[in-house]
C-alpha cells in the first residue's frame, strides 16, 4: 500500500495530466503576470517610440477598408447620377439638402422639451418648404423658359414668386410667435436661430450647387469632384506620412495631409479639365432638364474651353532645348485650365475648413459624427461639410470672371410675355423691320409675314 501510495502521490506531480502542486501554480501564476507585465510593458514602450499597437493598428486597416469601400460606392453613384442628367442631379441635391438639414436639427433637439412643445418639429419642416419653394420656383421658371406654353399657364405664379414665398414665411413667423410658452423662451428662440443658421449654411448654400446646373454641368461637377479628390488624397497622405496635427478641431489632420492632398489636387485639377472639355454634355447649358450624358447635345461653347496657343518664356524654351533636345515654342492650353487651378487651389486650401467648422458643431455638441448613415463615413454631414461652400465660391469665381451675357432667348422670350398684346405686335413689327433693314431676311419673307 505504501509504495502504491508513494507511486500515485509521484504519478500526481508529472507535468501535463491537470494537476500541480501549489508551488508550482504560484509559480506559474508568477510566469504569466510576467508575460502580461512584459506585453505592456512593449506596448508602452512602443507608444512611447510613436508605434502603433497590434489591436489598434488591425482595427486602423479594418477602417480603412471599410472607408475606401464605401469612397468607391459613394463615388460609383454619384456617377450615375451625373450620366442621369439635369433632374437626376436636381433630385440628388434635393435629398441631400433634406437629409442634411434633419442632421444639424436633430443635435439642438431636447426630446422632453419637445414632448411639451409638439409643433416645435413641424415648424422646422415648414421652415424648410418655405425655403426650398422659394429656392426652387425659380429654377422651375428658368427650366420652363424652352416651354412657352407652359410657362403662359404658369406666368402668375411665377411674377408672384417672391410674394407668395414671403407670405409663407410670414405665416410660419406668426405660428412660432403663437406658440411661445411661459419657461421655454430661452429654448424656443435658440431652436428658432439654431434652425435659420441650418437653413442658411446648409439649403442656400447648396442651392449653388443647383445654380452651377444651369451653366453647364461642368460647373456643378469640378467643385465637387475637386472636393472628393482632395478629401481622398488628405487621407491617403495623413494616413501614411501625417506626423504634425494641422488643427485642433481635427485631431486626425495633419500638415502632411493637408500639403499632399493639395498638391494632387491642383495636377487633378488642371488634367481633368482638360478631359471634361470636350464633352458637350458637359460644358453646354443643359437645353432640358431630361438631357443625359447619352444624349446629342451641342451648343456654342464658352470660349474659355477652346484650345489656346501661349508663348513659352524664352529662359523655359532653353532649359528644355538643352535638357530634352526639343525645341518647344508654345503650348496649347485651354483657358479653363488656369480657372481650375483657382478653383482647385480654393478646394484644397479653404474649403477644407468648411469640414473644420463642421468638427468644431461636433465638439460643442460632444459627438463623434452627425449620424452613421454612412458606413467608415458618419453621416450625410460629415461627406459633405465641404461642398456648400465650395459650391458657394464656384458659383461666384464663375460669375465674377467666366460667365458670358446673360441674355438668352428664353429670357427674352419671358419679358415678352409680360407685355399686353398691343406691346407684343409693335415689338414683332420692330424685330421684322431692324432685319430687314440689316439684309437679315428678305422683303419676300417680309411679305409673306
Amino acid at each position: 500500500m505504501g509504495r502504491i501510495s508513494k507511486k500515485t502521490s509521484n504519478t500526481s506531480l508529472q507535468p501535463g495530466d491537470g494537476n500541480s502542486s501549489p508551488s508550482k501554480l504560484r509559480h506559474r501564476k508568477g510566469h504569466d503576470d510576467g508575460r502580461q507585465q512584459a506585453a505592456a510593458s512593449s506596448e508602452l514602450a512602443a507608444a512611447g517610440q510613436g508605434m502603433v499597437p497590434v489591436e489598434e493598428n488591425t482595427k486602423r486597416w479594418r477602417n480603412w477598408r471599410q472607408r475606401t469601400t464605401f469612397t468607391f460606392v459613394m463615388i460609383g453613384g454619384f456617377f450615375t447620377v451625373i450620366a442621369l442628367g439635369p433632374l437626376s442631379i436636381m433630385l440628388m441635391v434635393l435629398c441631400l439638402q433634406v437629409l442634411i438639414y434633419r442632421e444639424v436639427i436633430s443635435l439642438s433637439s431636447v426630446a422632453k422639451k419637445e414632448r411639451d412643445l409638439p409643433w416645435s418639429r413641424a415648424m422646422n419642416a415648414y421652415f424648410l418648404v418655405c425655403l426650398e419653394y422659394y429656392l426652387y420656383g425659380h429654377n422651375m421658371h428658368r427650366a420652363l423658359e424652352r416651354r412657352p406654353w407652359l410657362e403662359a399657364h404658369l406666368r402668375p405664379v411665377f411674377a408672384h414668386h417672391t410674394f407668395i414665398s414671403f407670405s409663407l414665411y410670414l405665416i410660419g413667423f406668426v405660428w412660432f410667435v403663437g406658440t411661445l410658452r411661459k419657461g421655454y423662451y430661452r429654448f424656443q428662440m435658440g431652436q428658432f436661430a439654431w434652425t435659420h443658421m441650418a437653413l442658411g449654411l446648409v439649403v442656400v448654400q447648396s442651392q449653388y450647387m443647383i445654380e452651377n446646373i444651369f451653366e453647364g454641368i461642368f460647373w456643378f461637377f469640378l467643385p465637387i469632384a475637386l472636393v472628393i479628390v482632395n478629401d481622398i488624397f488628405a487621407y491617403i497622405f495623413g494616413f501614411f506620412f501625417g506626423r504634425h496635427q494641422l488643427i485642433e478641431l481635427s485631431p486626425k489632420k495633419t500638415w502632411e495631409g493637408y500639403i499632399g492632398g493639395g498638391l494632387m489636387t491642383m495636377v487633378f485639377g488642371f488634367m481633368f479639365t482638360a478631359l471634361l472639355s470636350d464633352w458637350r454634355f458637359m460644358v453646354c447649358p443643359p437645353p432640358t432638364l431630361s438631357m443625359t450624358a447619352f444624349s446629342n447635345v451641342q451648343c456654342d461653347v464658352n470660349p474659355v474651353f477652346v484650345p489656346k496657343d501661349y508663348a513659352v518664356p524664352a529662359a523655359v524654351t532653353t532649359l528644355l532645348s538643352t535638357l530634352f533636345g526639343r525645341h518647344i515654342a508654345t503650348v496649347t492650353i485651354r483657358p479653363v485650365q488656369f480657372h481650375s487651378l483657382a478653383i482647385s487651389a480654393f478646394a484644397s486650401l479653404i474649403a477644407p475648413f468648411g469640414g473644420f467648422f463642421a468638427s468644431g458643431v461636433k465638439r460643442a455638441f460632444n459627438i463623434k459624427d452627425f449620424g452613421n448613415s454612412i458606413p467608415g463615413h458618419g453621416g450625410v454631414t460629415d461627406r459633405f461639410d465641404c461642398q456648400f461652400i465650395m459650391a458657394a465660391f464656384s458659383h461666384t469665381y464663375y460669375v465674377s470672371f467666366i460667365k458670358l451675357s446673360s441674355v438668352t432667348i428664353g429670357g427674352v422670350f419671358s419679358s415678352f410675355l409680360a407685355l399686353n398684346p398691343d406691346m407684343q405686335v409693335e415689338l414683332f413689327q420692330s424685330i421684322q423691320e431692324y432685319l430687314q433693314n440689316t439684309g437679315s431676311i428678305s422683303d419676300a419673307v417680309r411679305s409673306a409675314a
